[in-house]
Parts: structure tokens; sequence; C-alpha cells
């Protein structure tokens, strides 16, 4: 995270966009553009309108760093894009009422981080998983687990729950929680999902999916039906979808509680043979008989 340590109280006559990238850099000098204004003091980064009204505070002490943002505010979309693209990620709505809350993760080269719910991350880990190697970590996704990145072992979904398993621990989310994690960048973009208030304040980025090295001889307005096509979801169709998948789930899970019943008493059968066969081989020796007469 690059950090202006200048501590000059100069105004500078910048247009807005260059005055956001300087809020968001965490600048701490007195600058202006024409229709904003950065003060700083005491740890906390305001972008104000001229008027006055906040607009974006940061606070550059916090670990990690953090800005919020006001709903609804002027130039909200402006700064949502700069701190987007400057590796913050949207966390929700923030403590301060009427705000939304970005923090920022110093993301590894080669990856593109994303703030979501597990069902999402599970649909892109899964197909990274069924084709790789056993005998080396799956790098392809990456987890936020106790403030580091660690590679996904493995994720199973039980009755809406989410088990995360990675090198150095396990998360267990609900449905409707959120986890922080990686995939690198060649991956399919992501949709990036807002909460219907914040919305109407930040407009979301939706990335189409380029279709063009894949249809070189096709029409451009059969490109445009498939990429229109790819945006579209069904929630009805999708929950109908997730509802089967868990009453699979449950059915598997059943399945397998009954074959490790099973396994655990043939394991105990085993068990007590070995121990009476034990008991055998004492009798035998107690009574000079050598054991590898029994097996002549």
């Amino acid at each position: 995270m690059i950090s202006e340590l200048s501590t000059k109280s100069n105004i500078f006559e910048l247009d807005d966009t260059k005055l956001v990238e300087k809020f968001v850099q965490g600048s701490n000098q007195l600058l202006a553009s024409t229709n904003l204004r950065l003060e700083v003091n005491g740890g906390v980064s305001q972008l104000l309108m001229r008027s006055g009204d906040a607009i974006a505070i940061m606070y550059l002490q916090t670990k990690p760093q953090t800005v919020i943002i006001k709903h609804n505010a002027h130039f909200s979309k402006l700064v949502d894009r700069v701190l987007i693209d400057r590796g913050f990620v949207l966390i929700g709505d923030a403590n301060r009422a009427g705000f939304v809350e970005y923090k920022y993760y110093v993301t590894p080269a080669g990856y593109r981080i994303s703030y979501t719910d597990p069902a999402i991350l599970w649909k892109k880990w899964w197909p990274t998983e069924k084709f790789q190697n056993k005998q080396r970590f799956n790098m392809d996704i990456l987890v936020n687990f106790k403030d580091n990145w660690y590679p996904v072992q493995s994720i199973n979904v039980n009755a809406g729950i989410f088990t995360i398993k990675t090198i150095a621990g396990q998360l267990v989310l609900k449905r409707d929680s959120k986890v922080l994690w990686l995939a690198q960048s060649n991956q399919a973009p992501i949709v990036r999902e807002f909460q219907a208030d914040v919305a109407e304040s930040v407009e979301p980025v939706v990335t189409k999916i380029d279709a063009q090295p894949y249809t070189r001889s096709i029409s451009a307005d059969l490109v445009q039906k498939i990429q229109e096509k790819q945006l579209k979801v069904d929630p009805d169709r999708v929950m109908l979808i997730v509802h089967e998948l868990e009453e699979k789930l449950k059915a598997q899970a059943k399945l397998n509680q009954e074959t490790e019943a099973k396994f655990q008493e043939l394991e105990s059968r085993a068990m007590i043979a070995e121990q009476r066969l034990q008991i055998a081989h004492k009798f035998l020796d107690q009574a000079g008989f050598d054991r590898q007469d029994l097996y002549k």
C-alpha cells in the first residue's frame, strides 16, 4: 500500500479523480479540487465536499486499513472504483450508520481477491479440485485464515454448513456467512455482490466473460446472446438446485455414518479376534508348544 509521507500543508488544485486517488493512497496533505477537499487529523483522513459534507473516511492507523463511504453520497461510485483498483474489499455496512465499509488486504501477485458467501467459493474451488494432483497443494484458490493465506485442501457441505479445511485449521461457515479468498487471475471474473441498500449508492461492476478467444468464427449476434445468457440467473431455479443438492448431501452423510458404524463394528470384531489370538499364543507358550507347528 503506497502511503504519502509528506507533512506539508499546501493546497493544490487537482481534478476530482486525482484527489480521490490521493485519498485512497493515504495522503496526509491538505488538498483540494473543484468539488472536493482532503483533510487529515489525528490518523483520520476525510474526503469532503466543498460544503463540508463527508463522502469517505479513512482510518490510517487501523490494520487492515479501513475506509468507510457514505450511502448515496456524491462521488461514491468514483471512490468505490478507485478503492477496488487499489486492493480494497467491500465488507458490508459499517458500524457508523449510513456508511459502508472497505478493508485493504495485500493481494499476492497473480491473484484476485473476493469477499463472498462460501457457496461462491465452493463453486470456484470445485472445478479446480477435480483435476488437481493430490500429491501437491492446490494453489488455484487460497483462503484467508487467521490473517494469512492458505491453499484450500477440501470444502465439505452438509445441511447448509460449509467446512473449509486448510493446513492451518478449518473454517466452519453458514450459507449466509462471508469468507475472504483469492483466485488466480486467469480464472473467470467474479460478479461483485452488493447489499440491496448499498447498490443504490455504489454501482456494481459486472464483468462479462470475453467470448472472443473461443468464437472467432461465430457471428457477433451469437456472441452477444451467449454473453447475455451467461449473466442471466433464475433465482428460483438456483434455490431448487441448492435444495436438491442438500437432500443428496444429507443422504450421502447418512450413508457415510452407516458405513462408518459398520466399519467400527468390523474393527471392534477384529480387535477381539486379535486379543483372543494373543491369549491362545500365550497359552501355547506356557504349555511348551512351538507356534510354528500350528502353521505346518
